[in-house]
Formats: C-alpha cells, structure tokens, sequence
C-alpha cells in the first residue's frame, strides 16, 4: 500500500487532508496510511472517479478542481438561497406549489431553504472544499496527480477554509449541509451515515480533527493570496 514519505512535513499533510477526512472514512481509507488506496483498488477508484465526479484523466481532474475552487456546490446555493430569500411568504408558497411536480428541483428547494441563515456567511463551500481535498488525493492514487502536488493542493483548499469558517464545528455544519444537499436527499436516514461519521471526528480524541487544531499554520514558502486559485499557477501553465 501507497503510504506518504515519513519527514517533517507530514503533520501539516495530514492537517491539509483531514478537510476530506469525511469522505476519506465514508471510504475505508485510513489516516495511517495518508489516506492512501491500496493499488489493488486503482481501477475501482478510477470508476469512482469517474461516476461521481466525471474526473476521467488529467484533463478533467483541472476542470473539475477549478470548478470545485470557484463555484461548486456553493454557487447554487446562494442562488437558489437569494431567489427564495426574495419572495413574500404567499409567492414562496406558490412557488413551492410549483414545484410538487419535480421532486429534483422541489427537494433543493426545500434543503437550501432549511439551512438558509443557519450557517456562516461562508455557506456550504465547506462541502465543495471537503471534496477538493479527496479528489486531490484520490486522483493522486489514480496517477492523475505527483504526490507533492496533492498535499500542496489539498494545503491550498485548507487555508482558504481557513479564512472562511471559524473552527471545525462550524466546517462540519456547513459540510453537512453541503453534502445533503448535493446529494439532494432530505430524509435524515439518508443523511444519518455522514452526521455519524462527522459525530466521532469532531468527539473522538483520536480523530484528526481533535488532534490538529483547526488554525494550525498552513503557510507556503512562496508568498501569494491564500484565495487565489492554486491550479491557475501551476496546472494551467504550459511549458
């Protein structure tokens, strides 16, 4: 099994990672490893991959990180969040009414109108950073991605969280959100795996979100803005 080189950088690796530890778990991968997948299980994450994030090779892995970076999940929420938020009640019950015939679009609906001013200001970028952080590494273990890459990558993704969400408890709630709604399920039994698995990292001394606060210094040796987009530097520049 692939596992992270030991040295004096690892700490900061695992605290740049620790964002997709959800989705990490959800897995099977664990922190003892780097999160690493075994090669046996190359092809199958591969077919994750390519499923859930439709990240076929490098090409779309850019594309899709770039997407997470600037819009994700987060950007139909605060659209959809600024609609409703604009209705009178009666033209909200209207619209509502409206919807009943597409449980799609009437599920979003509803979800973003349950956690709308329940969260920071930030929304549920936290789900759209949580996901970078795993596909960053994951297409690492699918040869998509160098190793130092990801870890800088996902590094990147944890600083901007960083200026976005005060602690963990509060990335949580956002990454929940963020996921449900995704996932555009509202029934908790669907939701009851992740709060789960969000319950003992946020609970369980050993967990990497008790172990690592959540304001651990994650500063670069080069100095640039922490929100720009690490890929434009790197990635989207060719020899």
């Amino acid at each position: 099994m692939e596992k992270l080189r030991i040295r004096e950088t690892d700490k900061r690796s695992m605290r740049a990672f620790a964002m997709g530890a959800v989705l990490f778990r959800m897995n099977g991968l664990l922190e003892e490893t780097g999160f690493a997948w075994p090669a046996s299980r190359r092809e199958e994450l591969r077919k994750l991959l390519a499923h859930t994030w439709s990240v076929k090779d490098e090409e779309s892995l850019e594309k899709h990180l770039n997407w997470l970076w600037e819009e994700g999940s987060q950007a139909s929420y605060r659209k959809t969040e600024s609609f409703i938020s604009a209705l009178s009640f009666r033209d909200r019950e209207h619209y509502f009414d409206r919807l009943n015939s597409n449980a799609a679009l009437f599920n979003h609906a509803r979800l973003v109108q349950m956690y709308s001013g329940k969260l920071s200001r930030a929304g549920i970028a936290a789900w759209d950073l949580g996901q970078y952080v795993f596909i960053c590494r994951t297409a690492q273990s699918a040869g998509w991605l160098e190793a130092e890459r990801s870890i800088e990558l996902a590094a990147a993704a944890a600083r901007k969280a960083q200026e976005l969400y005060k602690n963990w408890p509060e990335f949580a709630a956002a990454y929940l959100a963020g996921r449900q709604i995704w996932n555009n399920q509202p029934s908790a039994e669907a939701a009851k795996p992740y709060i789960d698995c969000v319950s003992t990292l946020l609970t369980d001394s050993r967990s990497l979100w008790r172990r690592l606060p959540w304001d651990m210094s994650l500063e670069k040796d080069t100095i640039e803005e922490e929100t720009e987009n690490p890929l434009h530097s790197d990635l989207n520049s060719k020899a």
